[in-house]
């Protein structure tokens, strides 16, 4: 028995598409620096970095909370729609 999927409409801004852009080509870079040379530049880190930035805030992704509240940056991120903290 397959799940029916569920389709949410989103709607991003042209400024956003583009942010997503140079991050696609920023990573398909990098990714052919690896291939290539097997090596990774330090800019390449910073860029990675700030790709994972616009996808959180594009995307609306924060990360998981403990039972105390505090938020767990090391573990998988979620929707900010599936966020329970009440101090949004």
């Amino acid at each position: 028995m397959s799940k029916k999927k569920t389709v949410i409409p989103y709607t991003i801004t042209h400024e956003e598409r583009l942010a997503l852009l140079e991050a696609h080509n920023d990573l398909k870079n990098i990714l052919q620096t690896i291939f290539d040379c097997q090596d990774l530049w330090m800019s390449d880190i910073k860029k990675l970095e700030h790709m994972q930035a616009d996808l959180h805030r594009i995307f609306k992704f924060v990360p998981k909370q403990d039972d105390a509240g505090h938020r767990l940056h090391y573990a998988d991120w979620i929707l900010n729609e599936d966020d329970t903290s009440e101090d949004d």
